[in-house]
């Protein structure tokens, strides 16, 4: 297939561009209001409000490579190259600088709470949860090795964190750790405090939570991706089951798996839960059944498929390639309309929490809002 080919209605026009200083390393959308945060990989820190430009960071020459609000929008968090975590409170007239938090060494996973401010991050071999609203350290949840990964469930009572062939869950009301950092015996430690171990073959550098948290997902190095159903996650802690209550394993992708992303369905629908997965110039949709689980192939990128993001509350996809383009897929089948406009090509896009908008980032500094057709 072609872009050609395609011949459906659009679903998004172009709303809104802005230039920024340098390559976009992370954008996110505030899930209150029409507010978007972008950053660059020279350090820029910008907030577009209702299509007004802010900048909050000038560019520092380090790179941010991890940004995100708080659940209730009001705080905006960034990390990256320096090892600092800067806070900015977003709900004010004016935009106002918080904490700076220092984890010591590369910060590229950050992740609030869906249900109070509280922000995880790795700190080293750890993982730290701070405190936004009290300024205070919550926990620091020990690891044998730096974290791949950090994902709260969707209902906040649970994280999941990726370190070396494990993946740990945490009880979040109840980290059973002290605020005096990780052991010595850290490996130990992890193993008496958390509350369920997921062993894997090989180490995951991703995770995604389905957003009614029945299903945990991982992208795993040996080409392959983990699907826990979590109705069954007490069977990790004993040692004889049926294979059928152990976590699915799906493989034969010609590559490593690079993003995972499941479909944010309608409540009212009655689908199964869609899974997709990128790797090298396809983007693999796998589907649950009552038997087992089944899949088929999306092909329309000639470079590497680097970010997927299901629609909220819809069935589209968007799947963003190395060639430039971020093609449309209608119920993860049909491909629908092609996005571009990046000189150099796209290298990050996100959805707005209503699924209204979708922004991506460019190669050169470009920023692009597109709107759902009216």
């Amino acid at each position: 297939m072609t872009e050609e080919d395609i011949t459906e209605q659009p679903i998004l026009e172009l709303s809104a561009t802005t230039q920024l200083s340098d390559y976009v390393s992370a954008i996110a959308w505030s899930p209150t209001g029409n507010t978007l945060a972008a950053a660059c990989s020279n350090g820029e820190v910008h907030l577009l409000k209702s299509f007004v430009g802010i900048v909050l960071c000038p560019p520092t020459g380090n790179s941010i490579d991890a940004l995100a609000f708080s659940f209730d929008g009001k705080w905006l968090a960034a990390g990256g190259l320096d090892g600092n975590i800067t806070l900015w409170r977003i709900d004010l007239d004016v935009p106002e600088l918080g904490d700076t938090l220092e984890s010591g060494s590369w910060v590229d996973r950050l992740v609030w709470s869906p249900t109070c401010n509280h922000l995880a991050f790795n700190l080293g071999k750890a993982v730290q949860i701070w405190d936004a609203e009290r300024a205070e350290v919550v926990a620091i949840l020990p690891g044998a090795a730096s974290p791949q990964d950090v994902r709260w469930s969707p209902d906040g009572n649970h994280l999941a964190v990726a370190t070396k062939n494990d993946i740990h869950i945490w009880n979040s009301h109840n980290w059973d750790v002290g605020v005096g950092g990780a052991s010595a015996s850290a490996e130990a430690s992890v193993k008496e405090t958390r509350l369920y171990q997921w062993e894997l073959n090989s180490p995951a550098n991703s995770m995604c939570w389905s957003p009614d948290g029945a299903y945990l997902a991982c992208a795993i190095y040996d080409r392959s991706v983990g699907v826990l159903d979590w109705s069954k996650v007490k069977y990790l802690e004993q040692e004889s089951v049926d294979e059928s209550d152990m976590p699915t394993r799906m493989s034969g992708f010609p590559g490593k798996v690079n993003k995972l992303a499941w479909a944010d369905l309608p409540p009212d629908t009655n689908f199964p839960p869609f899974l997709a997965a990128s790797t090298r110039e396809i983007v693999t949709i796998w589907v649950k059944t009552p038997l087992d689980w089944e899949s088929w192939v999306l092909e329309l990128s000639s470079g590497n498929v680097i970010d997927v993001a299901f629609q909220p509350k819809s069935g589209v996809l968007a799947s963003l390639a190395e060639d430039g383009w971020i093609v449309l897929w209608q119920a993860a089948v049909e491909a629908v309309q092609v996005l571009d406009g990046a000189e150099e090509g796209f290298c990050c896009l996100g959805w707005h929490p209503t699924g209204c908008r979708l922004a991506a980032g460019g190669r050169r500094g470009e920023l692009f809002v597109w709107s759902v057709c009216a």
